[in-house]
């Protein structure tokens, strides 16, 4: 799932009086890893159950922090028949 906004995150965060990404985490029953990478803009996507985690835990609404994110193949698909049109 791809973060749609960074900005979003950190709003909801402080609405919720949640300091850090570790206390994110733990408020998600989450390890600190990739919530901390996601909120110190260090990566831009996680799991389906990541995303729903953070997302239960913050009180948003599911999806509307996270998006899903193509992969790579179906991407380049894209590209191939944009192309060949």
């Amino acid at each position: 799932m791809k973060l749609k906004s960074h900005r979003a995150l950190i709003e909801y965060m402080q609405f919720r009086k949640i300091g850090t990404g570790y206390e994110l985490a733990r408020r998600a029953g989450l390890k600190p890893g990739v919530v901390g990478h996601l909120v110190a803009k260090r990566r831009d996507s996680c799991s389906l159950a990541t995303a729903g985690a953070i997302e239960e835990a913050l009180g948003c609404p599911s999806g509307f922090l996270f998006e899903p994110r193509m992969s790579q193949v179906a991407d380049t698909m894209r590209h191939k028949q944009g192309a060949n049109a």
